[in-house]
C-alpha cells in the first residue's frame, strides 16, 4: 500500500475549498452516540447502534450508504458517507463494516491531538482512518497493529489543526471491542468493556463519570417505606407512578449525559428482559437509538459562530458483525433498510440515499387489496 495522506480528497479541487469544507464538517459534528448490545445464551454476540449528530452545513449535506468494491489489495466494504453537491468529489466516511465483519465508527473528539509526520514512515490523515482500517484489516487486532505502525496526522481544519478531531470505536465478529483516541500526540487504545462511546471528554473521564449516578436503581423505590406515615392525603412518602428509579438520569443531549443514559438504560433493560436473538437485540438497540434522537432546532446553536447550524440526527445505524448486517435509517424516513454483506456483489460499486424523499409509511389498505384472499 502507498501513502494514504489524504485519500478521501484525491478527487477534490481546489485544495483551499477542501480545507475549508472539511474543517467545517468536522467542527460541526458536535455529537454522536455509540453502544453495543449483547445477546444470546452467552452474551458474546453483539448488535451495535450508532447515531450521527451533525448540523446540516449550508442546508446541502447529503448522506449515502455505499458499497465500495474489493480489489486485489483491500477488502470490500459498506460505508455511510457525508457528501455536499457543492463539492461533488468529496465523500467523508466515518462509519462502516467490511466484508469480513470488522466495523468502525468515527465520532468527534475535539480533545484529540494527533501525531506528526515522520520521514520514512507512512502517515494517514485522521479523516482517512475509517476507510483505511476497513480496507486493510480483518480484525480489531489488525487495526490496532496498523495504526500503531503509522503516524495518524490531524484532519484539515479551520484554525488549530488539533481542534477538530475524531476517535474511533472498533468491533469485530469475535466480540473484541476497543476505542482508539489520540491524546497529546500519542495513540491510546482502550478495551471498551462498557461498550459505549460518545464525544468529549476522553473515554477515561466518561468511565469515572458513571460513578456520579450510582444513586440510580433498577428496582422500584421501596427503600423509604420504613418512614411511611398516614396522613390526610394518604401514606407518605410513597412512589406515585413508575419511573422514579431513574430520577436523576440526565436527559440533555450533551456527550456526558448521552453516555450515562445509554449505559444505565441498556444495563437495566438487560437485567430485566431476555435478549436471546438478533431480533431481540435489534429491538432494544432501536429503542436506545430513539432515546438519542432529538428534534432539529432543540439543541441550541452558538450565536458567536456565524456558520453554526442547528444540530440534527441525519442517520442512525444498526450493525450485526457476526451476521455481517448493516441497517440504516434517516431523520425523516425512519424505516430500517438492511444491507446483508453476505449477499453483496463486492465487484460492483453501489449507492443508496439515506433519505429517499418519503417517510417510509406503508399503506396497509392498499397492500391488503393487492393480496389475493385464499
Amino acid at each position: 500500500f502507498g501513502s494514504s495522506d489524504c485519500f478521501w480528497c484525491t478527487e477534490l479541487r481546489p485544495a483551499s475549498a477542501m480545507r475549508i469544507t472539511v474543517g467545517a464538517i468536522v467542527s460541526f459534528a458536535a455529537g454522536c452516540s455509540y453502544f453495543e448490545v449483547p445477546y444470546g445464551d452467552k452474551g458474546d454476540d453483539f448488535v451495535i447502534g450508532r447515531t450521527m449528530e451533525l448540523g446540516n452545513i449550508a442546508g446541502v449535506m447529503e448522506y449515502t450508504a455505499d458499497v465500495e468494491p474489493r480489489s486485489a489489495s483491500h477488502h470490500g466494504m459498506v460505508t455511510l458517507n457525508m457528501r455536499s453537491p457543492l463539492l461533488p468529489g468529496l465523500a467523508l466516511t466515518v462509519e462502516g463494516m467490511n466484508e469480513v465483519g470488522l466495523t468502525i465508527s468515527g465520532q468527534t473528539l475535539r480533545q484529540s491531538a494527533y501525531q506528526k509526520k515522520e520521514a520514512g514512515k507512512e502517515s494517514i490523515d485522521a479523516m482517512s482512518v475509517t476507510k483505511e482500517v476497513l480496507r486493510r484489516c480483518a480484525s480489531v487486532d489488525d487495526a490496532v497493529k496498523l495504526l500503531g505502525n503509522v503516524s495518524v496526522t490531524p484532519p484539515p481544519a479551520i484554525g488549530s489543526p488539533d481542534g477538530n478531531g475524531i476517535h474511533w470505536a472498533l468491533h469485530d465478529p469475535t466480540g473484541r471491542s476497543v476505542v482508539i483516541e489520540y491524546l497529546q500526540g500519542e495513540m491510546v487504545v482502550y478495551n471498551n468493556t462498557p461498550r459505549v462511546m460518545t464525544n468529549d471528554p476522553d473515554l477515561h473521564w466518561h468511565w469515572r463519570n458513571l460513578d456520579t449516578y450510582v444513586n440510580l436503581n433498577p428496582s422500584f423505590p421501596h427503600q423509604n417505606d420504613f418512614l411511611a406515615v398516614d396522613t390526610e392525603v394518604g401514606s407518605v412518602p410513597s412512589a406515585v407512578g413508575h419511573g422514579w428509579n431513574l430520577f436523576g438520569l440526565p436527559g440533555d443531549s450533551s456527550p456526558p449525559s448521552r453516555f450515562v443514559r445509554m449505559f444505565y438504560l441498556r444495563g437495566y433493560a438487560l437485567k430485566h428482559t431476555k435478549v436471546n436473538t438478533t431480533s431481540d437485540a435489534m429491538a432494544l438497540s432501536t429503542v436506545l437509538l430513539n432515546n438519542m434522537m432529538f428534534p432539529t432546532g432543540s439543541v441550541a446553536k452558538d450565536p458567536k459562530i456565524l456558520t453554526d447550524p442547528y444540530e440534527t440526527v441525519p442517520y442512525a445505524v444498526v450493525k450485526v458483525p457476526s451476521e455481517k448486517l448493516v441497517m440504516f435509517r434517516g431523520y425523516r424516513n425512519t424505516q430500517w433498510r438492511q444491507i446483508d454483506l453476505k449477499k453483496v456483489n463486492f465487484n460492483v460499486a453501489k449507492q443508496w440515499p439515506v433519505e429517499d424523499g418519503s417517510l417510509g409509511i406503508r399503506e396497509l389498505i392498499q397492500e391488503d387489496e393487492s393480496t389475493p384472499v385464499v
